[in-house]
């Protein structure tokens, strides 16, 4: 137990403002003979189908060991808010939930990220849960021929046979790095019909499918230590680093900036650790932090990478 107080004050509150009317249920009635707002530990047990006492052991924290499924009927019952259910299972197990309550809400992002892609000169989009292309910018739409951006990464990645050609190397280099996501993604998400029904695709693909069925029990995801190998419809054979961040608020969904190295493998230097000392663009203080992109400088290079992405 992490919080178990605020846990056992966050249930609490809860249930008061539910009516147990709504239920079929009595009101309870305190000593005076006065009706008391809300449901009882009573009835929550009942609600549940639990046995007698479980329902307290679980508000007051008294069990060893509380995980968000044990949690999620709990939640169902008193409609929690997605901020109310991702704070109790925070306070119950120390870590935010992989689900939401209602998977939908898992697909919206909210617009300020919208902002954030366009002021990358890099390749980047956002995604959902199950790898739904939410929104992008400009230099990720020139990876592809033509300039169609799937609707789906992750069934392009898997699926697409022109995917197989862009991917540069992809039976080694990409698609052992793929499956385990897909996997993770699928047990963290198991209300998530998209990504079931992604699975199940990729479960009929002839050279996706051994991958699926023999787990290693390692997941890989998406790191930003190495480079992968790429073919970009417009500059050709390169490499790409994927750094990923996630939309706090939007669990599984992922802010991907796709950097893109022409020539030789990059060779990255070592990883930043804390303090910074001064900023990464010192360059871009001269307009109060802005990078302009003009159309001349969108065709120059700059450093490793190419302003043209």
């Amino acid at each position: 137990m992490r919080d178990r107080e605020a846990m056992q004050t966050l249930l609490a509150r809860a249930r008061a403002r539910v009516d147990p009317g709504e239920f079929g249920l009595a009101p309870r009635a305190d000593p005076r003979g006065r009706k008391v707002s809300g449901l009882t530990h009573e009835h929550m047990t009942r609600l549940l189908g639990w046995p007698e006492h479980k329902y307290g052991y679980v508000e007051r924290g008294r069990l060893a060991a509380i995980e968000a499924e044990l949690l999620e009927p709990v939640a169902r019952v008193l409609r929690l808010s997605d901020h109310e259910w991702e704070a109790l299972v925070l306070y119950a197990t120390g870590v935010p939930p992989a689900y939401r309550l209602d998977p939908e809400l898992g697909r919206a992002v909210p617009s300020p990220w919208e902002r954030v892609l366009r002021g990358s000169h890099e390749m980047a989009y956002v995604n959902d849960a199950a790898w739904d292309v939410v929104a992008y910018n400009a230099a990720f739409a020139r990876l592809f021929p033509r300039r169609e951006v799937p609707g789906n990464t992750m069934r392009w990645m898997l699926l697409d046979t022109e995917a197989r050609e862009v991917l540069g190397d992809w039976a080694e280099s990409w698609l052992p790095r793929l499956v385990p996501q897909l996997r993770a993604a699928v047990v963290a998400n198991p209300h998530d019909r998209p990504l079931a029904q992604l699975h199940a695709d990729a479960m009929r693909d002839p050279v996706v499918a051994p991958f699926l069925e023999a787990p290693t029990g390692e997941y890989i995801g998406p790191r930003a230590e190495s480079a992968l190998p790429l073919v970009h419809a417009e500059l050709g054979p390169g490499w790409v680093t994927l750094c990923t961040a996630g939309p706090f608020g939007v669990p599984g969904g992922r802010l991907m900036f796709v950097l893109f190295d022409q020539g030789e493998e990059p060779r990255h230097g070592p990883s930043l650790t804390a303090p910074a000392t001064a900023p990464v663009d010192p360059e871009g203080l001269a307009d109060g932090g802005r990078r302009l992109i003009t159309a001349d400088t969108a065709k120059s290079p700059a450093g490793p990478h190419n302003w043209a992405l």
